[in-house]
Order: C-alpha cells, then structure tokens, then sequence
C-alpha cells in the first residue's frame, strides 16, 4: 500500500517573502511608484544635503540634518508609498484576494509594507556612506541613531496603513497624507524652542526623534528623557497599527 506524504503548508516567513517579492516586482515595474518610493527621497535627501550641510555644523546642525533626511526619506519613501500601495491594491481588490487565502492579516500587512520600507532603509544606507565621505560629524552613540531611524521607519509604516483607511485612491493619497506630514515636520522643530511646551513637544512622533538624534551626537545627555523619547516612538508605532487592525478595510467601499 502507497502511503501518502502530505506537503506541510507554507510558513508565515515564506508567505510574507512571497507577497514581498511580488510587491517589490510591481513597483520596479510602476515607474509613478519607483520614482516615489526610490528615486524622490534620495533626490530630496541630496538637496537638503546640498543646501543645509554649510549652515548645519557641528554635533547639534548635523543631527537636525540627519533628522531632516531621515523624514525627508522616510516620509515619502515609506509613508506616502505605503498609503498609496495600499489604497490601490484595495480598490484593485487585490488584497481581498489575498485575504481570501490561507495568509493571516499580519502576514499579508507585512509583505505589503516590507518591500518599501527596505528599499529606504537600504537608501539611508547609502546616504549616510555618502554623508561620512563629505566629512559629516559621526554620531556618539550610533546605536541610539541606529535604533531611532528603525523605529520611525516602522512609524511611518504603522501610520500608512491606518491612512490607507481613509483614502479612496492613490490620488486621494496627496490630501489624507498632508496633516500627518505637517504634523511630523513641524513636531521636529518646535521640540527646538524654548515655549515652555518642551514636555508637550517631546510627545508628538516628530519631537521624539529630535530628542532620541541630539542624544545620538551627544548634543544631550543619555539620560531618563531619552528613554521617555524611545517609549514614546515605540507608542506612536503601534497605536496606529492597533486602530488599523480593526478598522482595515480589505475591498473598496
């Protein structure tokens, strides 16, 4: 008698590669989203680079330039690509086909959104190569800056998903993503004013990281507020990702 030997099904690490390759093929592919996701960061991130490196000297300038570059990178690469990723891949229904299958929510939610935020870190990368070989100021604690551009890379991810939510379409992406970009941008440069709102500042996503880069140069001491900044970035990654959880929609409307 012929036994039968059953295929075990795939791991969730195999499927979340699957859906991963698959979106990375389509957005080398879509030249809109390849110029969005790849080239305008590293675009935008030379210019700034280009225009502030003069002004921005010494441990405090350069860690407002890295985080300048960071959210630049971050921001259009990550965020605005993972809105609009999603919301197309709604209204094209394929996510709904993805969901049809065995794949569970997270699997599916992390090979759509590894892909671009890869492709960043991977750029940032090579920014930053480049930033050492122009004599740019080396942090103190590189893991501290290490560790914060990871997480605000995951923030931006989080974050694109929940406006997904509330994007009908890939155009729509330019208007529901303004108020968090503003948000973000603005938070990281009033954390610098002496108002009396420093402890308000440091709450918000872009205030958390101003604190976490100047006490990567050694602008600021490593001491409790630093630790305060890494929980709230850790904060502002998964409320998001907990309010997308259960109000995703997996079909358009």
């Amino acid at each position: 008698m012929t036994t039968l030997t059953r295929t075990p099904p795939p791991s969730a690490a195999s499927r979340i590669s699957a859906i991963a390759l698959m979106e990375l093929r389509i957005i080398f592919r879509n030249k809109t989203v390849l110029t969005g996701a790849v080239l305008m960061p590293i675009a935008m991130a030379a210019y700034l680079f280009y225009v502030g490196a003069d002004q921005m000297a010494g441990p405090s300038g350069t860690a407002v330039l890295a985080g300048l570059t960071l959210m630049i990178m971050a921001l259009l690469g990550v965020y605005l690509t993972a809105t609009t990723t999603l919301a197309t891949r709604r209204q094209e229904l394929f996510l709904k086909r993805l969901r049809s299958g065995e794949s569970s929510d997270t699997v599916i939610w992390l090979g759509m959104l590894t892909p671009t935020v890869a492709l960043v870190a991977a750029q940032l990368v090579v920014v930053t190569g480049g930033l050492g070989l122009a004599g740019v100021d080396v942090p103190t604690r590189p893991l501290l800056v290490v560790g914060a551009s990871l997480g605000f890379l995951a923030l931006c991810a989080t974050t694109g998903m929940l406006t997904s939510i509330y994007t009908p379409s890939a155009a729509a992406a330019q208007i529901t993503t303004l108020p968090f970009l503003v948000a973000v941008i603005g938070s990281f440069f009033w954390t610098a004013f002496d108002d009396g709102f420093e402890l308000v500042s440091r709450l918000t996503p872009g205030g958390a990281l101003q604190n976490l880069l100047m006490a990567g140069w050694g602008v600021e001491a490593a001491d409790a507020s630093v630790a305060g900044a890494a929980v709230v970035l850790l904060a502002w990654i998964v409320l998001p990702y907990l309010v997308a959880a259960r109000r995703f929609r997996w079909e358009k409307r």
